[in-house]
């Protein structure tokens, strides 16, 4: 399936290489959420064991935790966005390049689809 925007009548357009971003930042969604989650969960490394190299690894952390807490909210918030009854679908849709389920039109999973990648942008103020 084709990754592309409607051009006409369509209130969520993005510009094309902002609208392929959103798209990957919801497939990588799984993917960041663990990985924040494995963040939380590790521990220091213990006293005693002579560090390799320099630079506050409490820092980084909390930088990169701070990141990726960002980007998941912002899919987080986008999602709740869409319908429950159409969530599933078009979650599948971007993810597993799925075909659209048959419980509505395709034109209406699509245009939920571009309001998805339109949401996750605005909530991370890229627009």
């Amino acid at each position: 399936m084709r990754n592309y925007q409607r051009q006409k009548n369509n209130p969520y357009k993005l510009p094309h290489n902002l609208y392929m971003r959103m798209l990957y930042l919801v497939r990588d969604y799984e993917r960041l959420r663990s990985e924040r989650e494995d963040i939380l969960q590790s521990s220091p490394a213990p006293d005693g064991v002579p560090a390799s190299g320099t630079g506050n690894p409490t820092e980084q952390k909390a930088i990169k935790l701070a990141m990726l807490g960002r980007e998941c909210e912002a899919v987080t918030n986008a999602i709740e966005t869409i319908p429950p009854e159409y969530r599933k679908g078009v979650l599948r849709s971007i993810r597993n390049n799925e075909r659209y389920p048959i419980t509505a039109g395709e034109s209406t999973y699509r245009r939920y689809k571009y309001k998805l990648t339109y949401m996750t942008a605005k909530f991370l103020y890229l627009i």
